[in-house]
């Protein structure tokens, strides 16, 4: 835990620069569309729009306001699913970096997933006033979706340490991911009530650590609840275990990354 400490500290102390690399791959995002930073609102609105139409027409799924409860777990799913695409591949795109000494090599990956938190925080901040619009009683709950959201972007970088390490010796991760992604997508409750699920395919759900975060943000973007403090805990320690495996794991192989490169 102190070596991990140590790095965290050195971050913090080079957050200049972990900022200014993150708002270049932001704005490179959108650089030359013609809609711009408003596909950060458009995207999650079209996927939500037309899960919806498939399981209210198809499926018959009866839920009030389902475009809603789907879009609030798309937005979260989407900063999960786009951050660690990007930053699995994060060391190869930006190879010409890595040879300064003086530069903290994890604010390569770091930085990929702080531009993904960009996007996911203007796509929200766009959208937050029609939740609120459909519930009022969401404003109440809003300092519960801060604190969601920074222990969700921990829980990634954790993750996204470790992705971009292991795709440095693995370099098929990333299609791999691709496939991996589109299972984890119907395992996730973004779309449907985990109530809904029947046993024994719910643990299939339950061991899934992104259904927690999906459900906490469900529950104040959509029911204006404050999650469960059983669920908040569960949150600290998927994010801090995360962030602990992957920093570990980072550290421990970090000698060997030009090499291989």
């Amino acid at each position: 835990m102190k070596i991990i400490a140590e790095r965290l500290a050195k971050v913090y102390q080079q957050r200049g620069i972990l900022w200014d690399m993150a708002l270049s791959q932001f704005k490179a995002r959108y650089a030359g569309a013609k809609l711009g930073i408003w596909w950060a609102v458009v995207t999650p609105l079209i996927l939500a729009a037309s899960i919806n139409l498939v399981f209210s027409s198809a499926f018959k799924i009866g839920i009030v306001n389902h475009t809603i409860l789907i879009l609030a777990g798309i937005l979260p799913w989407l900063f999960f699913n786009n951050a660690l695409m990007e930053v699995t591949n994060s060391f190869f795109l930006h190879s010409c970096i890595l040879n300064q000494s003086v530069f903290p090599r994890d604010l390569v990956p770091l930085s990929a997933i702080l531009a993904n938190l960009f996007n996911f925080l203007l796509g929200l901040v766009f959208l937050l006033p029609v939740f609120i619009f459909i519930n009022p009683k969401i404003a109440i709950f809003l300092p519960y979706l801060l604190v969601i959201i920074f222990l969700h972007f921990v829980f990634i970088a954790g993750l996204g340490l470790l992705f971009s390490v292991i795709n440095v010796f693995f370099r098929d991760l990333t299609y791999f991911l691709s496939a991996i992604f589109m299972i984890w997508f119907w395992i996730t409750p973004v779309f449907y009530p985990l109530e809904m699920v029947a046993f024994p395919f719910k643990w299939v759900c339950l061991f899934n650590p992104l259904t927690y975060f999906i459900l906490a943000y469900q529950n104040v973007l959509f029911y204006a609840q404050a999650p469960a403090l059983s669920v908040l805990t569960e949150l600290v320690l998927l994010a801090a275990l995360s962030l602990s495996v992957g920093y570990l794991v980072f550290v421990k192989n970090e000698p060997f990354l030009l090499k291989r490169i």
